[in-house]
């Protein structure tokens, strides 16, 4: 029948064996010949032949089988499509029967496999093959057959993971390698729509996998003639392109195949190629134009040094290079030279419908990657002039493309959405600055909760700037300073779309300009449409030219800009169209290297279109600074080939205007003059900038560009003068020529000034004449602009050369003249004209300065004064005075300032305007990085700035705080959530370059700032009541609006670190503790603050991993201050305890002085001193306790004097005691305490608390060491020593406490705690355990002189036990009015109180004073039972009542109503206090001989049990087991032995039910309330009560399981050896009673035996006491227990008692059992012999010596005495025939321990039989038998598992188990090295002492010499024993 089973038993029959053959194992399988073919795989080819068949034997594996396994296409045509949900199939279709498991739901590990075991063998196939071919002659057809394998296994790794890049890479290459531009295609394609997660999608330029895949992918599109789509692809930069080429060589390990298999391929094209190419020389195809430019500079240095000078040039295009757009401007030039008209129609198609007419309107399918990025990169709408560029976004051409797309092919899948977009578009996404596809579920709401958020923040920083520039302000406007309060409306100002008016200029009466307004707009303009072109200008430049470059662009005129917003199209960067067709065109012609660059110049300078003539990029672009160097070198290196060519091209265009004089050959020489007008002005450039003094030229290379820059000016001449009579030029080219002229003039060293001044006045005349026309050259350094006012100021300017070149002679080596001659003119153009007082003009400081140079400068551009100041500032420098540099530099930033507020906003384009602003934020940035590196290294910095000087100081800097509050405002809606970041990740980077470029010049501001108010309030202290708190408020206020932005950490934390050093000062001001705290948090993230949840702001500091040691020294300081502000307790639980443990590790810790030294060997010393009682009466007033302690300064102990060390130690003492502790833990926090505190004491030891918790460390140390008694048995005196440590701190700590303690709020709470504490230890130290032992005055002697001589006398007496008791009464008695509601010092008060009033008189000694009253003590314990909480009082829902003051007051009452103290009624009246007598009736009177008082007492006691559910109060039922034992008993017709039997009965099952166990074990527990070390006494007093009821009751059995108890537990009991003697010696009298055995039994019974009858008789005794059962016979059943005794006790205590009753037992069988049994035995054996036949004769006698007994006592020497030597046993000669001599005998007497020996044989058979040997004689040969068995015996009564006896009777279970663990721990203590032998010696030395006793000296002789025996002796014996047994 069928039934339940049990799920937790196990079934025999069941069987264990499992199939292995699961999948998970297989996959293990395959895991491991996977990982054992790549390691032969990874060794190289020496080990590809173990790799093949390690493969082999992986693709035979079972895994390959699975149906998951199968690539898609096999798996569906096998097992039909996977069912993934149920809405794939129609109702009505049937579900295949087998549904294969897929990838995702099989083992984790089966796809890993399965991809790399394909990925890794198809990598081996190629390598492999790579490896031979330096071995074998490999063909294409082995190539094309590893290949094809190859891909086989790559496909298949694809099938099982699509998203590996490197595969799909790996896999293009095997396309190469077969020649299929298909597979190459599609698996780059799929590299390229790869995950776009990783970390170089982030970066502006491709990855490295991304870019060489796109370099192959460019290769490949490009060999199948895909036109469209390589249009598509991005231009490439040249250096971009190599190095992606040289990657690829290193990185493409299979490039050797494909480069093989292409030589195999086409071996003889390959020839020709290399043949033609041989030619020429074949240059790379290069990327740019200036890179061309590179490359043929390059080849010119080859050349150089090469033969061949005519040698062509070609460049590499390749056969599927195209154009990619027609270039017109090469195309004319081409028609120009060769004489005709070349009609080239290449117009691109500008819409997707005319390129792809019919392809759903130009819907493109799939974008690539790169393509966005590679329009955003084309210039935008040159069309539309004035326009930002960067406002709107440009129009991206999308074409389509002939990769397949899902979305084309209606296969959408939104798990392969991130494949099919671009990477720039999942970018875009990712940083949220996508628009949705549709208003509806693309992009969901902006919740309402992140709204508010983001207002909450946004107010948060708004009231911040509130705040701070207000706080600001209103400092500054005490001094007359105005314009901060300006900065709480910048962000309304910018948030508005207000036009600027009149009324907008003042805000709350401040004044604003406007223009400073409109240059905020456009800095947040910029900032909204940030770039990385405009942004640049913030980071690079913005440095003060020095005087010469400045005053060469002296001449720039002030309405440059408006000029320039004229001609704004002319400042777009040169295009980089045409390359690819002028690279094609030269390859189409046999041209040289000097022929390929002069049509290099020509593309560059020669204009592009006929219509235009004069216009060539040179004019109407702007080149980069790498083009511009690289035509510069051009020109001057191939300068005879280009002029050859130029005049070459001249004479043909001249001889073309005379044959033809139409409009082509004029328009052809005109552009021709163009170019060379262009030529000349660049060489001019050259010449003149080289022309300059540091410029570092030789005059080699000026004279020979000067003789270049003469010949083409001839040149210039020319071709303007024959374009000129074929067609007039326009005004600008002729005016560049006469300006170009001039200025070649100018610049030439044989020019007079004179004549240079004429030419320059007749250019002006000339341009007055035209207009006065504005013509600029963007590329020209010297000439950049053409105007009348650039005329006129270098005609100043050379006018004013003189003053110029002075300085520039002076230059930096006399910087006193430079001050001399600087500073009158700066200081004169500073001041301008001054009114007089009667309305006229009063002449100033610029008298002394020319007038002509004063207006010279004055029209000057900012650039000169600057430079002027910058001059004079660093001559101020020169001479080290860096004051003065400073006003300099101020100066220098007003001019910056004043430039940009005197700007014509309104006649300027936003991008001028932006210009100009970014430039002068720049310079700012640059001039206030000087500034502050001298106001941070210099404290005079500011000593020479007035106040009016500061005030214009002051003004400046806030109007650019004003300013860079723009960057402020928007980095606040980013960082809220508002607005978004820049765009793409250039951008980012630079952004974030930008911010933090601001970010340190605010900074720099701010500190500055600082610096300066402290000036002013250091000059108008009238103005500054407080300063403190001024500057505090200055900091604070800046401090929190920095740091909300997160700003305040940098500028490398200057301003934090500045912050931490102010505040030093500032200790004492309102709030100081939060801002250092924050400070302190900033810069070592440490936590200082008292609620961190609301105080601390995270401001996104960088913290330093390490505090410096005077950091460390500033936050202790705080931190004491925070400390001080919380409870100790709290603050153990606090985050500050971190960071007070994390400070004290950085703190500096000095090397300890001699005085240090000294103070610490003197409270050492009084710590270990005796307690003197005159110590304890002179601190209650308040006297005495003074130590002889060297003073310590400051400096030698800095944390001890601020009180750390205290902080420290009181933290490590308060954490260890307020853990909840039930049992021993680790001291080490006490420890700590205790150093703490006494290193705080070696400085000082005037404070009372330090005292006082060093003396509750000590306190505290000794409870965590009297958690057991083992402490209080063996190590009393290191307990002693902590009581003595403990009250002298007490001692101190009052003394001190009464004398010197502050009035603080908490100070009287600390003085109750102390005088609790102290008498708390009074009074323990006055009770056992520790019985006044800490008081005794030892080592107090001194010598005295006296009229009898030289005594020894005391110099005091120690404390008495009273004395200690009136102490702690005293203590207790304060400590109770400080604490009036605290129940344990009322009941401590009683506790103490009762001992005084029942001490003795001995005790008291007569004391004047009388003992408390009766009613004191119970008044005391009323008051704490009314005081103690009750249930109603708790909230714990297991409460337990507090019943100590109950049973107190119980007891106390009981025993003086038995000492006659009180009465009944006061008893009754006392009783009433506690609610446990409810219930019971109090007797009437009391009557000792009653039992009414008893059974009430019982009936109470009763009542406090019942409460106590926990069983903790162990003392109540002692009291109870008291009363039950002293109750009278009313029975009649007993005598005194069984009533007290009765009694001991009644206290002995009280005791037993509640306190002992039925085994004896004591199972009690510590109270709580309980003192240290005073639970092992009370264990002690219940085992010695219970051992007296025991004896009294003669309870055997129970007294042998308390022995065992006892005897284990030695950590439980106080005094334990005193305790297991009592318990030894009770035992040894109940059995010695038991079998009635009198003392000295033993000694009359052997004295007289012969060794000869003892030997006899002891056999049958040993049989029989073997054989018989306990309790047959008593004296056998205490021989038996006194042996287990004695293994008990194990040596613990002397055995003599125990000896002595063993031998007296086995004496008393001896002598009784024993002789009877020897009777017995002799009359059989005389039956035997009467009934035995004759005797046959004998044969002779043996040899004397060959006895057996005569070698035994030859050995053992038992005849002789211990003073007789043994003889050795030596072969005798063979004797005659004679009669031997008998041996002597022996004397009579027994040894004790053969008398041992033979009583250890009285355990039963049994015992032997279940293992254990049995000792004893064996009757044909007793001695020999004893000397063996004896060498057997366990070691010093150690039990082992051999010989151990059989328990009582009486024994349980849990009797056994404890005796059996107390015998393995006595035998692991002590094993011997010879089991069989080594007892012996321990016997011996066991029993010695009881053989002494014993007085038995031939047993001892004996004894002495079988010691003597050799185990080999022994040895021998026993084989002789041996063969007289088998002979008998």
């Amino acid at each position: 029948m069928s039934g339940f089973h049990a799920l937790n038993i196990e079934s025999d029959d069941e069987s264990d064996i499992e199939i292995d053959d699961t999948k998970e194992i297989q996959i293990e399988e395959a895991l491991k010949l996977y990982q054992n073919a790549l390691k032969y795989h990874v060794e190289g080819p020496s080990s590809f032949s173990q790799a093949a068949e390690a493969y082999q034997e992986l693709f035979a594996s079972e895994i390959f089988d699975y149906p998951e396994s199968q690539p898609e296409l096999r798996r569906i045509e096998l097992y039909g499509p996977i069912v993934d949900s149920d809405s794939d199939w129609r109702e009505g279709d049937a579900v295949a029967s087998f549904a294969p498991v897929s990838l995702e739901s099989g083992p984790s590990t089966l796809p890993q496999i399965l991809h790399l075991s394909h990925k890794n063998y198809a990598q081996f196939r190629l390598d492999s093959l790579l490896a031979t071919f330096d071995e074998l002659n490999v063909t294409i057809r082995t190539i094309l057959a590893v290949a094809s394998t190859a891909l086989e296994h790559f496909v298949e790794a694809l099938d099982k993971d699509d998203s590996d890049t490197d595969l799909w890479s790996r896999t293009a290459t095997v396309g190469d390698v077969l020649d299929s531009e298909r597979i190459a295609r599609f698996c780059l394609e799929a590299v390229l729509e790869g995950d776009a997660e990783s970390l170089d999608s982030m970066m502006s330029l491709p990855g490295l996998e991304d870019g060489l895949a796109a370099e192959h992918l460019r290769n490949v599109i490009g060999k199948v003639q895909d036109d469209v789509s390589l249009l598509q692809l991005p231009i490439r930069r040249g250096k971009r392109h190599g190095l992606l080429r040289l990657l690829k060589k290193r990185l493409d390990p299979y490039d050797g195949i494909v480069l093989r298999s292409l030589a195999l391929r086409d071996t003889s094209q390959y020839l020709v190629k290399h043949v033609t190419a041989a030619q020429r020389h074949v240059l790379d195809a290069p990327a740019s134009w200036v890179d061309l430019g590179s490359q043929l500079l390059h080849q010119l240095a080859i050349r150089d040094h090469n033969s061949k000078q005519g040698t062509a040039i070609m460049f590499n295009v390749g056969r599927d290079a195209i154009l990619r757009d027609a270039d017109v401007a090469s195309y004319a030039a081409s028609a120009l030279l060769g004489g005709s008209t070349v009609v080239v129609d290449a117009q691109i198609p500008m819409t997707v419908d005319e390129q792809f007419p019919g392809l759903d309107h130009g819907l493109p399918t799939v974008q690539l990657p790169s393509f966005a990025a590679s329009i955003e990169d084309q210039a935008v709408d040159d069309a539309t002039a004035g326009v930002d560029s960067r406002a709107s976004e440009p129009t991206s051409l999308s074409l389509p493309t002939r990769k397949r797309s899902a979305d084309a092919a209606a296969l959408g899948d939104g798990t392969e959405e991130s494949r099919i977009k671009s990477r720039r578009t999942r970018a875009r996404e990712s940083r949220g600055d996508s628009l949705p596809d549709t208003a509806e579920g693309r992009q969901a709401a902006v919740d309402a909760n992140i709204l508010w958020e983001q207002d909450q923040s946004l107010n948060e920083r708004q009231l911040a700037d509130v705040w701070l520039f207000e706080t600001i302000g209103n400092l500054f406007e005490r001094v007359r300073i105005s314009g901060f309060g300006h900065g709480q409306h910048i962000r309304q100002e910018l948030e508005s779309a207000k036009p600027l008016s009149d009324d907008d200029q003042n805000v709350e009466g401040t004044p604003d300009h406007g223009a400073m307004r409109s240059a905020r707009a456009d800095l947040f303009s910029f900032l909204k449409n940030f770039n990385d072109q405009d942004a640049r200008m913030l980071l690079v430049g913005g440095e003060i030219p020095d005087l010469e470059t400045a005053a060469v662009a002296a001449s720039a005129a002030k309405n440059t800009q408006s000029s320039q917003s004229q001609l704004q199209l002319s400042m777009i960067s040169m295009p980089e169209d045409g390359l690819e067709s002028f690279l094609c065109n030269v390859n189409a012609a046999w041209l040289s290297l000097g022929e390929v660059a002069y049509r290099y110049i020509q593309h560059v300078l020669l204009p592009p279109d006929a219509t235009d003539p004069e216009g060539n990029t040179y004019v109407q672009h702007t080149w980069s600074e790498e083009l511009k160097a690289t035509v510069v070198r051009t020109l001057v290196k191939l300068d005879e080939e280009i002029t050859e060519q130029t005049l070459t091209d001249l004479e043909t265009a001249i001889a073309a205007t005379r044959d033809n004089a139409h409009d082509i050959a004029a328009t052809r020489l005109l552009m021709l003059a163009a170019m060379v007008q262009a030529v000349y002005e660049i060489h001019l450039d050259i010449y003149c900038l080289i022309l300059q003094p540091l410029s570092g030229i030789d005059t080699d290379t000026i004279s020979q560009q000067g003789h270049r820059l003469q010949r083409w000016a001839s040149i210039a001449r020319e071709v303007l003068w024959h374009a000129s009579s074929a067609q007039p030029p326009s005004l600008d080219l002729k005016t560049r020529f006469m300006w170009c002229t001039t200025l070649h003039v100018a610049a030439s060293p044989t020019s007079e000034q004179h004549h240079v001044l004429e030419c320059m006045q007749d250019l002006r005349a000339e341009l007055v004449v035209k207009d006065s026309p504005v013509i600029l050259l963007h590329n020209n350094a010297v000439m950049p602009e053409i105007s009348i006012a650039v005329l006129d100021c270098k005609i100043s300017e050379l006018s004013n050369r003189d003053f110029f070149a002075k300085l520039a002679e002076t230059g930096s080596g006399n910087p006193v003249a430079t001050i001399e001659s600087l500073e009158p003119l700066l200081e004169a153009l500073q001041e301008g004209p001054t009114d007089c007082d009667d309305g006229g003009e009063q002449p100033d400081a610029s008298e002394s300065v020319p007038s002509a140079l004063l207006q010279f400068v004055s029209d000057s551009s900012t650039s000169v004064k600057l430079a002027l100041w910058q001059r004079l500032r660093g001559a101020y420098l020169a001479i080290e005075y860096p004051p003065m540099a400073v006003g300099c530099s101020f100066r220098m930033l007003r001019l910056v300032v004043d430039d940009l507020q005197e700007l014509d906003f309104t006649s300027t384009t936003t991008q001028d305007r932006r210009s100009t602003v970014l430039k002068c934020v720049r310079t700012s940035q640059v001039l206030v990085a000087e500034l502050f590196a001298h106001v941070k290294d210099s404290a005079a910095a500011l000593s020479c700035l007035d106040d009016a000087r500061l005030a214009d100081a002051v003004s400046v800097l806030g109007e650019l705080l004003h300013l860079l509050q723009v960057f402020n405002i928007f980095e606040d809606g980013i960082q809220v959530g508002r607005a978004q970041a820049p765009g793409d990740d250039t951008d980012v980077r630079t952004f974030d370059a930008v911010a933090t470029g601001v970010h340190e010049c605010q900074l720099q501001i701010w500190i500055i700032l600082y610096g300066m108010l402290n000036e002013l309030m250091k000059q108008n202290g009238e103005a500054y009541p407080s300063p403190v708190e001024d500057k505090f408020d200055f900091l604070r206020t800046l401090h929190r609006n920095l740091g909300i932005r997160g700003t305040c950490s940098g500028l490398n934390r200057n301003f934090v670190r500045l912050l931490k050093d102010e505040f030093l000062s500032m200790t004492h001001v309102e709030g100081y503790d939060n801002e250092q705290a924050q400070v302190l948090y900033d810069l070592y993230g440490i936590n200082c603050f008292l609620n961190p949840s609301f105080e601390l702001i995270e401001h996104h500091c960088m913290h330093d991993a390490f505090i410096d040691k005077g950091a460390a020294m500033q936050a202790v300081d705080l931190l004491l201050v925070q400390a001080d502000k919380l409870p100790i307790r709290e603050l153990v639980r606090h985050t500050l305890k971190d960071t007070i443990e994390k400070v004290h590790g950085s703190t500096t810790r000095k090397k300890p002085t001699e005085a240090i030294l000294r103070n610490r060997a003197i409270i050492r010393t009084f710590l270990n001193s005796p307690i003197r009682p005159l110590d304890l009466y002179g601190c209650l007033k308040g006297e005495g306790s003074e130590l002889d302690v060297s003073p310590v300064p400051e400096a030698d102990s800095p944390l001890a004097a601020k009180g750390w060390y205290f902080l420290m130690g009181h933290i490590s003492l308060v954490k260890f005691k307020s853990q909840k502790r039930t049992g021993p833990s680790p001291s080490e926090d006490v420890e700590i305490a205790i150093a703490f505190f006494n290193q705080s004491l070696e400085y000082s030891t005037d404070d009372w608390e330090v005292w006082f918790r060093l003396a509750q460390a000590h306190d505290t140390k000794l409870e965590e060491a009297l958690w057991q008694a083992e402490k209080l048995n063996t190590h009393m005196a290191d307990i002693v020593q902590l009581q003595r440590a403990a009250i002298h701190c007490y001692v101190k700590a009052l003394a001190l406490a009464n004398r010197s303690a502050d009035l603080a709020f908490d100070t009287p709470k600390k003085m109750t705690e102390l005088y609790a504490d102290f008498g708390m230890r009074m009074y323990s130290s006055a009770q056992p355990p520790f019985s006044m032992l800490a008081f005794a005055a030892n080592g107090n002697e001194r010598w005295l002189s006296l009229a009898s001589g030289m005594t020894q006398i005391e110099t005091y007496k120690p404390l008495q036990k009273y004395t200690a008791w009136r102490f702690a009464k005293e203590m207790l008695t304060r400590a109770t009015r400080g604490r009036p509601h605290d129940w344990h010092l009322q009941y401590m008060l009683a506790k103490v109180l009762w001992k005084m009033l029942t001490a003795s008189e001995g005790d008291r000694q007569l004391r004047i004073a009388p003992p408390p009253s009766p009613q004191a003590v119970l008044n005391a314990l009323t008051r704490a039972i009314e005081l103690v909480p009750g249930k109603r009082d708790s909230r714990d829902t297991k409460f337990q009542p507090i019943l100590e003051p109950h049973y107190k007051l119980v007891s106390i009452v009981h025993k003086m109503l038995r000492m006659n103290m009180i009465d009944v009624t006061q008893t009754k009246a006392a009783l009433q206090a506690t609610p446990y007598i409810r219930g019971v009736d109090v007797p009437a009177a009391y009557d000792m001989a009653s039992t009414a008082w008893s059974d009430f007492m019982l009936a109470v006691s009763k009542n406090l049990r019942a409460a106590d559910k926990s069983n903790w109060h162990h003392r109540i039922s002692w009291r109870v087991a008291q009363v039950l034992y002293v109750r009278p008993i009313d029975v009649d017709g007993l005598g005194g032995a069984e009533v007290t039997q009765m009694k001991a009965a009644a206290a002995k099952d009280e005791m037993t039910k509640h306190m002992f166990s039925k085994v004896m074990a004591l199972q009690i527990w510590r109270p709580e309330a309980e003192r240290a070390g005073r639970h092992f006494v009370f264990t002690t007093r219940y085992v010695e009560f219970i051992i007296q009821c025991l004896e009294q009751l003669k309870d055997r059995t129970s007294m042998e399981m308390l022995a065992k108890r006892i005897r284990k537990r030695t950590a439980e009991y106080f005094e334990h050896t005193a305790l297991w003697q009592k318990l030894c010696n009770a035992y040894l009298r109940l059995m010695r009673s038991h079998a009635a055995l009198s003392e000295g039994l033993e000694t009359s019974t052997f004295s007289a035996v012969t060794h000869e009858d003892f030997d006899e008789r002891k056999v049958p005794l040993q049989d029989w006491m073997q054989d018989t059962e306990a309790g047959v016979s008593p004296a056998l059943d205490v021989l038996r227990e006194v042996q287990e005794l004695k293994k008990t006790n194990g040596g613990l205590v002397k055995v003599a008692p125990i000896d002595d009753l063993i031998g007296d037992a086995y004496a008393f069988l001896f002598n009784t059992i024993g002789k009877t049994l020897w009777l017995e035995e002799q009359r059989v054996k005389a039956e035997e012999l009467a009934r035995q036949p004759p005797k046959v004769p004998t044969p002779p006698p043996r040899n004397p010596a060959m006895d057996f007994s005569h070698i035994m006592n030859s050995i053992m020497g038992v005849d002789g005495a211990l003073d007789q030597p043994t003889k050795p046993v030596v072969p005798a000669p063979t004797p005659a025939p004679a009669v031997p001599e008998a041996p002597p005998r022996r004397k009579p007497g027994i040894g004790r321990r053969e008398i041992r020996t033979c009583a250890e044989g009285c355990f039963p058979k049994a015992t032997a039989q279940n293992g254990t040997r049995v000792v004893g004689p064996i009757p044909d040969h007793p001695r020999v038998q004893v000397v063996i068995n004896s060498s057997r015996t366990d070691l010093g009564g150690a039990v082992s598992a051999d010989t151990s006896a059989p328990p009582s009777v009486h024994d349980d279970a849990d009797d056994e188990s404890d005796l059996s663990e107390f015998e393995e721990e006595v035998q692991e203590e002590r094993k011997p090295m010879f089991p069989g032998l080594a007892v012996i010696g321990a016997e011996e030395s066991e029993g010695f002492d009881t053989a002494e006793e014993g007085g038995e000296g031939e047993g001892g002789d004996v004894a002495m010499a079988e010691e003597a025996v050799e185990p080999e002796v022994l040895e021998v014996v026993d084989a002789k024993v041996e063969e007289a047994q088998v002979g008998a």
